[in-house]
């Protein structure tokens, strides 16, 4: 009987997982909230919160959770 060697058997599954997955594509990648950049920067530094903003998404038609917004404006306020 072999040796059972968790670190080899976890490398194998590792490597086989890196071939199994499919890259992201662009539109993946991108948010919704992208789309109403401007406006959602605008409204931050007038001065709406998280879940404003949210409620204003929401009134566009996108359903997304508060800490969806919040990770988006940290993201886009730093380079945006």
């Amino acid at each position: 009987m072999s040796e059972f060697d968790a670190h080899s058997i976890t490398a194998r599954l590792k490597a086989e997982s890196r071939i199994r997955r499919k890259p992201r594509t662009y539109a993946q990648r991108r948010s919704l909230l992208d789309n109403y950049k401007y406006e959602l920067l605008q409204l931050d530094s007038a001065g709406c919160n998280g879940t404003e903003l949210q409620r204003w998404v929401a009134e566009k038609g996108i359903k997304i959770q508060r800490s969806t917004v919040h990770r988006w404006l940290h993201r886009n306020r730093l380079s945006g």
